[in-house]
């Protein structure tokens, strides 16, 4: 009968052990979990266009290379609106996407653009004027030389108030870290 009793009472105390490690496994994993929520809201607010362009899907994000309603082109998305609004409401609406007003850099990118706004009006793209100088949205000045179009006809369409918009994302590392979430 002792030996019933040692036995049951070993087996008694190996559960309370194991129940122990259990318990503290399971802390160790609420503690991994909250952190591991803090990171994925890190990330969120890092990459705040992450939904945009790697959605939920069944528990399950599904990254592609341009937002929905964007044409992909090389490393490029486009997106041409066909809303109407003026030069800055235009940019403005391209950097909440994560974009900005197109930066035409070759003659391919010149002829597609062209091939996909004909017939429809024109569009903004990221080209402004101040103080007599030509500059692109990101600070380069316009090189006359290296225009790909008559852009002296072109820049007078600024004249416009409201046009489509036209905007451009570079995918230069921001689908990168999307696919390594």
């Amino acid at each position: 009968m002792n030996k019933d009793k040692d036995l049951l009472q070993r087996d008694y105390n190996s559960l309370i052990t194991q129940n122990n490690q259990l318990q503290r496994d399971y802390n160790s994993l609420i503690t991994q979990n909250t952190q591991l929520q803090r990171d994925l809201d890190a990330v969120v607010v890092k990459f705040p266009l992450l939904d945009q362009y790697c959605p939920l899907r069944s528990q399950k994000r599904v990254c592609r290379p341009c937002p929905e309603g964007w044409e992909q082109r090389n490393s490029m998305c486009y997106y041409f609106s066909t809303e109407r609004k003026s030069w800055q409401d235009s940019r403005s609406e391209c950097l909440k996407q994560g974009a900005d007003l197109v930066i035409i850099e070759s003659e391919w990118e010149q002829d597609f653009i062209s091939k996909h706004t004909r017939g429809i009006g024109y569009h903004w793209i990221g080209l402004s004027e101040t103080e007599w100088t030509w500059l692109w949205v990101d600070g380069t000045p316009l090189q006359k030389d290296k225009a790909f179009w008559g852009w002296e006809s072109q820049v007078i369409i600024t004249g416009l108030k409201t046009v489509q918009l036209l905007c451009l994302v570079r995918m230069n590392g921001l689908l990168d870290a999307a696919m390594s979430l």
